[in-house]
Protein backbone atom coordinates (compact mmCIF):
# COMPACT_ATOMS: atom_id res chain seq x y z
CA UNK A 1 0.00 0.00 0.00
CA UNK A 2 2.89 2.37 0.62
CA UNK A 3 3.91 2.14 -3.03
CA UNK A 4 0.30 2.34 -4.32
CA UNK A 5 -0.29 5.55 -2.35
CA UNK A 6 3.09 7.16 -3.14
CA UNK A 7 2.40 10.21 -5.32
CA UNK A 8 3.33 9.69 -8.96
CA UNK A 9 4.99 11.41 -10.84
CA UNK A 10 6.81 13.41 -8.20
CA UNK A 11 5.98 17.12 -8.01
CA UNK A 12 3.69 17.23 -11.07
CA UNK A 13 0.30 18.65 -10.08
CA UNK A 14 -2.45 16.09 -10.58
CA UNK A 15 -5.88 15.35 -9.15
CA UNK A 16 -9.34 16.85 -9.34
CA UNK A 17 -8.99 19.29 -6.43
CA UNK A 18 -6.15 21.48 -5.15
CA UNK A 19 -3.61 19.80 -2.90
CA UNK A 20 -4.03 16.38 -4.52
CA UNK A 21 -1.73 14.01 -6.33
CA UNK A 22 -2.17 10.52 -7.70
CA UNK A 23 -0.56 7.25 -6.71
CA UNK A 24 -1.23 4.09 -8.68
CA UNK A 25 -4.97 4.49 -9.28
CA UNK A 26 -5.76 6.41 -6.08
CA UNK A 27 -5.95 10.10 -5.32
CA UNK A 28 -3.56 11.09 -2.53
CA UNK A 29 -3.80 14.22 -0.37
CA UNK A 30 -0.53 16.15 -0.56
CA UNK A 31 -1.72 19.19 1.36
CA UNK A 32 -5.18 19.30 2.95
CA UNK A 33 -7.27 22.20 1.67
CA UNK A 34 -10.94 22.91 1.00
CA UNK A 35 -12.72 19.55 0.50
CA UNK A 36 -9.71 17.68 1.95
CA UNK A 37 -9.07 20.19 4.74
CA UNK A 38 -10.15 17.81 7.50
CA UNK A 39 -7.98 14.84 6.52
CA UNK A 40 -4.26 14.36 6.98
CA UNK A 41 -1.63 14.41 4.25
CA UNK A 42 -1.38 10.92 2.82
CA UNK A 43 -5.12 10.22 2.99
CA UNK A 44 -6.14 8.42 -0.18
CA UNK A 45 -9.15 7.30 -2.18
CA UNK A 46 -11.05 7.65 -5.39
CA UNK A 47 -14.35 8.94 -6.71
CA UNK A 48 -16.75 7.53 -9.25
CA UNK A 49 -18.37 8.99 -12.33
CA UNK A 50 -21.73 9.59 -10.60
CA UNK A 51 -20.51 11.06 -7.30
CA UNK A 52 -19.53 8.00 -5.26
CA UNK A 53 -16.47 8.61 -3.06
CA UNK A 54 -14.28 6.37 -0.92
CA UNK A 55 -11.44 7.76 1.22
CA UNK A 56 -9.09 6.32 3.84
CA UNK A 57 -7.21 8.54 6.29
CA UNK A 58 -4.72 6.34 8.17
CA UNK A 59 -3.46 9.21 10.37
CA UNK A 60 -6.95 9.87 11.76
CA UNK A 61 -7.91 6.15 11.68
CA UNK A 62 -11.04 6.84 9.62
CA UNK A 63 -12.50 5.86 6.30
CA UNK A 64 -15.39 7.55 4.53
CA UNK A 65 -17.67 6.08 1.88
CA UNK A 66 -20.26 8.21 0.09
CA UNK A 67 -22.61 6.09 -2.03
CA UNK A 68 -24.72 8.15 -4.40
CA UNK A 69 -25.65 7.92 -8.06
CA UNK A 70 -26.24 11.40 -9.39
CA UNK A 71 -25.77 12.73 -12.88
CA UNK A 72 -24.85 16.34 -13.46
CA UNK A 73 -22.82 16.70 -10.26
CA UNK A 74 -19.98 18.88 -11.46
CA UNK A 75 -16.61 17.68 -10.07
CA UNK A 76 -17.96 15.36 -7.41
CA UNK A 77 -14.44 15.20 -5.95
CA UNK A 78 -14.98 18.79 -4.77
CA UNK A 79 -18.67 18.49 -3.87
CA UNK A 80 -20.11 20.03 -0.70
CA UNK A 81 -21.68 16.61 0.09
CA UNK A 82 -18.26 14.99 0.22
CA UNK A 83 -16.79 17.79 2.30
CA UNK A 84 -19.62 17.72 4.85
CA UNK A 85 -19.55 13.92 5.18
CA UNK A 86 -15.76 13.91 5.70
CA UNK A 87 -15.97 16.75 8.25
CA UNK A 88 -18.61 14.84 10.24
CA UNK A 89 -16.72 11.54 10.06
CA UNK A 90 -13.38 12.99 11.14
CA UNK A 91 -14.99 15.07 13.92
CA UNK A 92 -16.81 11.98 15.26
CA UNK A 93 -13.55 10.06 15.51
CA UNK A 94 -11.58 12.92 17.07
CA UNK A 95 -14.18 13.65 19.79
Amino acid sequence: MAEVTRVQPGDMMTGFVDGMGFGYGLGVVRGPTEVTGMVAPGAFGHGGAFGTQGWIDPANDVFVILLIQRTGLANSDASPMRQTLQELAVAAVKN
